[in-house]
């Protein structure tokens, strides 16, 4: 009850704006469509697939595992503002009922599965961020009505109303008219429905004991006597493991797996590539190695970052920037997801890295051991440089 109470603080409902009549908010985009082979396509079925699954998995995992801060601009450069509440928010919890990580990992999966993500404001007497309460996108109808955005939150847990754009974080992906983003799952539901239905011939292939692998055959009949007879023999032999003596001129040819089998294998792996492709994910992070090298996989681990996950970052640090900090806070404030995590590399690169940078004095010693998680120690924050290059027109005093 308290939790309904403090929701009602910050409806909009309770507001006097003006929204468009009821009876204009429709959706906007059908939940399924059916693929040319028959098969229903929506965001429960797509998840059923593994591809699908993986690939969003993979990218709601990874960015809900960056360290996110609130930055403050200084006279010396850039810290943390550990004190500002939407450090606190965004660091360590945003709401009473989500930890961080499973709070970005939802959001990004309703942006990579619906095309949007969607948080309400909730802020305190002072006007301060107080929680984040993320909302899924089948709930949600945005509407831009005379020149102003609204949303339409449908359900039963207090959370449903019309909000005005202050008071919802909307973060959306390709986009085709500005106001919402498009569906992922459904504008692609022909390349999904594919690889679903590869996986249901697949089922079915080998429910039914797989290709045949042999036949018997003969030039002449057998009565239905000899048939008796024959297949008797054949199968006591073959329970017990025996090599079957053939009888009446009787013929056994092996048989190699059917077109329509091999077939199907390639179908699955050009479904896995489609998936990557809409997702924006190496292929060999779903498993499909058939384009990757020992020399190209951290290459191509470190073009996943570019440019799947850091569009993704842009979208979130840009619109709660927007929407969390007061008017003038942007000028000095800013929220930073840090990606350089995952572009260090192996160890040896990351030596070259460092070593190159305290060595041209664009790098201090504890600086890097910021980088690797380590305690700073007295004496390493001087910058380092070689002794035999100057600034043109100064002297090394030192």
């Amino acid at each position: 009850m308290q939790f309904l109470q403090l929701l009602s603080k910050f409806r909009l409902s309770k507001r006097s704006v003006e929204v468009k009549p009821e009876s204009e908010w429709k959706p906007w985009i059908p939940s399924h469509v059916p693929n040319l082979g028959g098969i229903s396509v929506d965001n429960d079925s797509a998840l059923r697939f593994t591809a699908v699954y993986a690939a969003m998995k993979i990218r709601s995992e990874n960015l809900a595992s960056l360290p996110k801060a609130v930055l403050r601009e200084t006279s010396s450069g850039k810290e943390i503002a550990k004190t500002h509440p939407v450090h606190r928010i965004l660091h360590k919890c945003p709401n009473a009922y989500q930890d961080v990580f499973v709070f970005w990992a939802f959001l990004n999966n309703c942006l990579d599965g619906w095309g949007n993500a969607y948080v309400i404001i909730s802020r305190d007497r002072y006007g301060d961020v107080a929680e984040l309460f993320p909302v899924h996108a089948s709930r949600v109808s945005p509407c831009l009505y005379r020149g102003n955005k609204y949303y339409k939150i449908s359900g039963n847990d207090g959370l449903e109303g019309i909000y005005n754009d202050d008071e919802i974080c909307h973060f959306m992906l390709f986009t085709i008219d500005g106001v919402k983003g498009i569906n992922p799952i459904v504008y692609n539901a022909e390349s999904i429905g594919n690889g679903i239905a590869a996986t249901r011939f697949g089922t079915e292939f080998f429910d039914k004991g797989g290709n045949i692998k042999s036949v018997l055959e003969t030039d002449g009949s057998l009565g239905d006597e000899e048939y008796n007879n024959f297949m008797r023999h054949y199968t006591e032999s073959a329970k017990n493991f025996e090599t079957p003596l053939l009888e009446y001129g009787i013929k056994l040819k092996q048989l190699g797996i059917s077109p329509e089998a091999a077939q199907m294998l390639q179908t699955k792996t050009f479904s896995i590539q489609d998936i990557a492709r809409i997702f924006s994910i190496p292929p060999h992070m779903l498993a499909d190695l058939s384009r990757s090298t020992f020399s190209n996989i951290e290459h191509q681990d470190i073009q996943f970052v570019q440019y799947s996950l850091r569009p993704s970052v842009k979208r979130f640090e840009y619109q709660l920037e927007k929407k969390l900090f007061f008017d003038g806070e942007s000028e000095f404030y800013h929220i930073k997801f840090d990606l350089n995590g995952l572009l260090r590399g192996d160890m040896a690169s990351r030596g070259t890295f460092y070593h190159n940078g305290i060595q041209d004095g664009w790098l201090n010693r504890n600086e890097v051991r910021d980088m690797e998680g380590l305690n700073h120690e007295d004496g390493l924050d001087k910058f380092m440089y070689p002794a035999n290059l100057n600034v043109v027109g100064e002297t090394n005093k030192e």
